[in-house]
């Protein structure tokens, strides 16, 4: 309720400020609704385009990186497999294929043969941190000097050892590890590793293991976005790249990643930001590339677009106003000059007029309001005369009051003299002739009542009885509730003369009146069982009403009909008339439709009609 009576209130004062104020804010709201419009699907488009933009890019990059770090990686697979291609790798892997109990060194013999074999592997190859041929008793040959390497293994069943085994002489891809042989214990590299088998007898001679440092995968991710992350993990889930510390996954989403259907990309949140992450997986390698690149880096051009049309809109609205101020002036003047001259019109100054210097809806409205003052000086001047004539013939009535009088007096004689000599129908006839001429020069009442009405058609008819004869018979039908109901004066009695004239009464006709109430509706029904009129004449005497056509007709008078219609459409609205029908030999009828008025709206209808 409270609401409802604040929007009215918001809405009261809307339509209460000046004019120009109005302009003005339809003016800005035209603006800011037209820039909104646009600006949302400028901003949908464009929205949409750069996520599409980017995840295609980021999709193809991700894509790029396996296939780049396949490529690699197949070299390196490649370059695992020479040694058993040298029969003098081979011959120094038997000599120490069984565990010894001694920890001395290789002899130089077998040192330098490994060390020239292994340099020229790596030669050229700077992304390798080393190779590493072990073999079975422990001693490591690599092309890196004791200083960094240890020469000889004392871990044989580390996790990484047992793999390479269990993968039985297929090559193997260690994720990012620290291994036990650096004299540095925070080395940190990623393996492509095999185990060594003697190709006439398979037994296992050794491992030979390619370490690469991260370096490399910098390289091959060249990513351009400094705010993306890449993660390159193995079949595992465990990882390539980058190092532990750069990591902003933890293992428990490394666990759901299995579970985390995607198509190439998807939305995740992570630490209570929104990212983008493209998920590419390799069908050689196994290695999966992960990249996050947050909503807001995605949709950083967005957001500057927005940003753009929010100052755009608001420059608009600001120009709105200034527009809005500066065109409205002169419209507004022709207004208040409009308004002006009302005031004086109102103060009785029939002689103000405005200037009109131009042709839209305002000079209009100017040249109405001159228009309006020139007929209302001339009707002011008509009205001051017609009062001075009715004045003058209000004289002329008082004195021509007398003839009247002096004819109803006359009348009333004649009556007397009809009873002393036994003349009753006389005496009847000049009582009927009194009484008409009374009810239609009293000019005091043009609107009367059913019951007085249906009084004068009596009167009339027993006129017409004493000229006719008893062939003349006349009957009503009248609700007592519609007796007092009020009407115009004399709207009947054209309709029962039209019936007595033209309807054939010679021969011995009826006429009857019925009235009744429907609804807020008088309906008064005039019928005769006279000779009637035919089809072609009965569509020319509606046509005849239809258009308020004043001429006569051969059979019932046209020119009563229409007249009565217009005067009843004229005084209630179109709804209201007559409406007439017939058949010929059959009788004529005639309907008459009118409100049902109080005394009070009977009052207001007189003083309207004078």
């Amino acid at each position: 309720m409270n609401s409802r009576k604040n929007n009215q209130m918001i809405k009261k004062y809307i339509f209460s400020l000046p004019y120009r104020a109005k302009l003005i804010l339809v003016f800005s709201l035209l603006i800011l609704l037209t820039a909104t419009i646009l600006g949302t699907i400028t901003y949908y488009q464009f929205s949409k385009s750069s996520r599409e933009r980017t995840e295609e890019y980021q999709i193809q990059l991700a894509d790029q990186i396996n296939q780049n770090l396949n490529r690699y990686l197949r070299e390196m697979q490649i370059m695992s497999l020479s040694p058993l291609y040298d029969q003098e790798i081979l011959d120094i892997l038997k000599s120490h294929k069984e565990q010894g109990e001694s920890t001395s060194f290789p002899p130089a013999g077998e040192r330098v043969p490994m060390w020239r074999y292994i340099s020229g592997l790596i030669h050229m190859r700077n992304e390798i941190k080393g190779i590493h041929i072990m073999a079975n008793d422990g001693t490591i040959f690599s092309n890196l000097d004791s200083n960094t390497v240890m020469l000889k293994a004392f871990e044989s069943d580390n996790d990484w050892i047992k793999q390479i085994k269990k993968a039985d002489g297929n090559w193997v891809l260690l994720p990012l590890h620290k291994p036990f042989y650096y004299l540095n214990k925070d080395t940190s590299v990623f393996s492509v590793s095999r185990l060594i088998r003697d190709p006439s007898s398979f037994e296992p001679l050794g491992i030979i293991k390619i370490d690469l440092k991260q370096e490399l995968i910098q390289e091959i991710v060249s990513n351009p976005n400094e705010k993306s992350h890449i993660f390159i993990l193995d079949h595992n889930n465990q990882f390539i790249y980058p190092n532990k510390e750069d990591k902003i996954i933890e293992s428990s989403f490394l666990e759901d990643l299995g579970d985390i259907k995607v198509n190439n990309y998807t939305n995740i949140p992570i630490d209570g930001t929104e990212y983008m992450m493209v998920y590419n997986q390799s069908n050689y390698s196994g290695v999966k590339t992960i990249m996050l690149t947050p909503q807001s880096t995605v949709f950083s051009e967005v957001n500057n677009l927005r940003r753009v049309m929010i100052l755009v809109v608001f420059m608009g609205i600001l120009i709105s106003f200034l527009l809005g101020f500066l065109l409205s002036k002169p419209l507004v003047e022709s207004i208040h000059q409009l308004r002006r001259a009302m005031k004086n019109v109102e103060k009785g100054n029939l002689g103000q007029r405005v200037s009109i210097t131009s042709n839209d809806e305002i000079g209009e409205l100017g040249k109405g309001f001159n228009h309006m003052i020139n007929e209302i000086d001339r009707l002011v001047s008509e009205v001051y005369k017609t009062s001075l004539r009715e004045k003058e013939a209000e004289i002329r009535a008082l004195q021509s009051q007398m003839n009247p009088h002096f004819l109803y007096n006359t009348l009333e004689s004649i009556n007397m003299l009809a009873i002393t000599k036994g003349n009753f129908d006389v005496s009847d006839m000049v009582s009927s002739l009194g009484k008409l001429l009374r009810y239609t020069i009293d000019n005091t009442s043009k609107i009367v009542t059913l019951e007085s009405e249906l009084s004068f058609i009596r009167s009339y008819v027993a006129i017409q009885k004493v000229r006719i004869g008893e062939d003349l018979q006349y009957h009503e039908n009248i609700e007592p509730a519609v007796l007092h109901v009020y009407l115009p004066k004399l709207i009947l009695q054209p309709f029962v003369e039209n019936a007595i004239v033209h309807g054939g009464i010679l021969q011995g006709r009826t006429i009857t009146i019925n009235a009744h109430k429907v609804g807020p509706i008088l309906k008064i029904t005039i019928c005769d069982n006279g000779k009637g009129v035919s089809s072609q004449q009965l569509a020319k005497l509606k046509n005849l009403i239809k258009n308020h056509d004043t001429t006569s007709s051969d059979k019932h008078n046209g020119i009563a009909l229409s007249n009565v219609h217009e005067r009843l459409q004229l005084l209630y609205g179109k709804q209201y008339g007559i409406k007439i029908d017939s058949q010929e030999q059959y009788g004529f009828s005639v309907t008459l439709t009118l409100p049902i008025q109080t005394k009070e709206e009977a009052d207001d209808e007189r003083n309207i009609n004078g």
